[in-house]
């Protein structure tokens, strides 16, 4: 094994240290674009024939408390899709057209 001197060593350690730092300097930065990526990412707005329970509260004029009872209760069809309760418009509009005849 070649006998290395303490400066030469030395070097070796600051030059490998040094590639150390950049590398990590970089991963650093990768880690704060995924970051970026991800919090800047767009989803794509519902499809008009879909309505949140925000909307469907506003036109069937009730309140969003009283949608979760009906959705408990099975009074009003719905799809539930990450965690969020959606409404198919033509059911909403079905409703309305009904409540309406009353």
């Amino acid at each position: 094994m070649p006998h290395l001197d303490s400066h030469q060593s030395e070097t070796q350690f600051r030059s490998l240290f040094e590639k150390l730092m950049l590398m990590e300097a970089k991963l650093d930065e990768l880690l704060y674009l995924q970051r970026q990526e991800h919090e800047l990412r767009v989803y794509p707005p519902l499809r008009a024939e879909y309505l949140d329970i925000i909307d469907v509260s506003k036109l069937l004029k009730v309140e969003q408390k009283t949608i979760y009872n009906w959705v408990s209760l099975g009074k009003i069809p719905y799809l539930k899709a990450n965690g969020r309760l959606l409404f198919l418009r033509a059911e909403v509009d079905e409703m309305l057209r009904r409540r309406e005849e009353w």
